[in-house]
């Protein structure tokens, strides 16, 4: 576990605004805790954005969700702390992934499976990026465009810090520590398979 936390990324973080579906949340926070993303935000009603656990495969349990209710809420956490948001979705303004600067603290800002990005989270964020694409679809599912926009930031963010990490070893620590209690209660609570 402390090897794990020692390659997590607290500088980049992923909002999910009003995705809905089950599927699309759960193979999103897989995609987060693949590639070491450790804080994830979700904007909706808490009660309606449960993860599926077969496609999670308990990865929820590594992570670190945040709910908020509204776009207001969501941004100003991240821009308290230090965060420039950047919506997912074709603009005539935006750049290409590859284009922003990691080196920052970037969320990186994805919309509902049909609606987007709403407009109330759209004003918040510094800007909008697009995933380059050469074929005739014009948009990704969301889970995808997720996945792909991680591989990329989280490779761009580790290739500027040099390092695994964003987090200092005082952070890994604190991380791992809260992993391995977390882990021990759980055994605790499961039932024993006891023959006698």
């Amino acid at each position: 576990m402390r090897l794990v936390a020692g390659r997590r990324l607290a500088g980049l973080t992923v909002v999910l605004d009003r995705v809905h579906d089950a599927h699309n949340i759960s193979a999103a926070l897989r995609s987060c805790d693949g590639f070491g993303v450790q804080h994830v935000h979700l904007i909706g009603d808490e009660a309606e954005l449960s993860p599926n656990r077969l496609i999670t495969r308990g990865c929820q349990k590594w992570l670190a969700l945040h709910y908020h209710a509204d776009a207001n809420s969501c941004a100003d956490t991240l821009r308290a702390s230090g965060f420039e948001l950047w919506a997912a979705m074709p603009d005539r303004d935006a750049r290409p992934l590859r284009g922003l600067d990691f080196s920052r603290r970037v969320a990186l800002v994805f919309g509902a499976e049909r609606a987007g990005v709403s407009e109330d989270l759209r004003s918040l964020c510094t800007g909008a990026y697009f995933i380059p694409m050469a074929g005739f679809s014009e948009s990704l599912n969301v889970s995808v465009a997720a996945a792909i926009s991680l591989y990329v930031a989280t490779s761009e963010r580790r290739r500027i810090l040099g390092e695994a990490t964003d987090m200092t070893a005082e952070e890994i620590t604190t991380l791992a520590d809260a992993w391995i209690e977390a882990d021990e209660a759980r055994k605790l609570r499961k039932p024993r398979n006891d023959a006698s």
